[in-house]
């Protein structure tokens, strides 16, 4: 998988654009568990993988830190964040708060074109839930309540929820298990788009508020 994801790295127009791509490589591995919680995470083998400097895969490594997926340890490096039941208390708690907040504020600003981009994203992730695509699924839940946020048009709020992408995205791998039939992620969502589209901000509300809750006790459930 990180060999695919590094050909496509290395063809990057721009300095930028690389450690951005690897960045993005590094990313799925953590989330696809080939960079196990905890490991350590050596600059020179990376580089050495990639065909990269050091220092581009530092400057990779920095938005994987801004996300949340990796740990600096003064004198000791970089290293893939584990996962605590305190972690994903916190998680469980603020992405709650976050996506709740954006749910109301964008139902009480939806129009057509808002209203078509969920719809949009609900049918791709009702194809990827009935081909048994779940890591497709999983990455079009994310994108899914990015734009709920995106459609509320607070600013802050979506730099806030950025800076939660990585653990997100984690938490979202995490709790897949739970569900044996896709399609039950389809059902939890449906009401939350038809809330949001019929500006009914206080359900949408309420709909979002209650979305990762029970996920983060069947999580907790499972590591004891």
């Amino acid at each position: 998988m990180m060999g695919r994801q590094t050909k496509k790295a290395v063809s990057g127009d721009t300095h930028a654009s690389l450690e951005a791509e690897i960045g993005a490589a590094l990313r799925t591995a953590i989330l696809d568990g080939e960079l196990a919680p905890g490991a350590r995470l050596i600059e020179l083998e990376l580089a050495t993988r990639f065909n990269v400097s050091q220092g581009t895969i530092r400057a990779a490594l920095k938005f994987l830190q801004a996300e949340g997926l990796v740990e600096y340890r003064p004198r000791r490096g970089n290293f893939v964040i584990t996962v605590e039941t305190s972690d994903i208390y916190e998680i469980s708690l603020l992405r709650e708060a976050l996506e709740s907040l954006g749910a109301r504020l964008a139902a009480k600003r939806i129009d057509d074109k808002g209203c078509k981009a969920l719809e949009a994203l609900l049918q791709a992730m009702r194809i990827a839930a009935q081909t048994g695509n779940r890591a497709r699924l999983t990455e079009l839940d994310f994108d899914f309540h990015r734009t709920v946020i995106e459609i509320s048009g607070h600013r802050r709020l979506m730099d806030v929820y950025s800076r939660l992408e990585g653990q997100t995205r984690m938490f979202l791998r995490l709790t897949d298990k739970f569900y044996q039939n896709p399609l039950d992620i389809i059902e939890l969502h449906e009401p939350l788009v038809n809330a949001i589209c019929n500006g009914d901000a206080e359900a949408a509300f309420q709909l979002a508020n209650r979305h990762a809750d029970a996920d983060a006790e069947d999580l907790i459930e499972s590591m004891r």
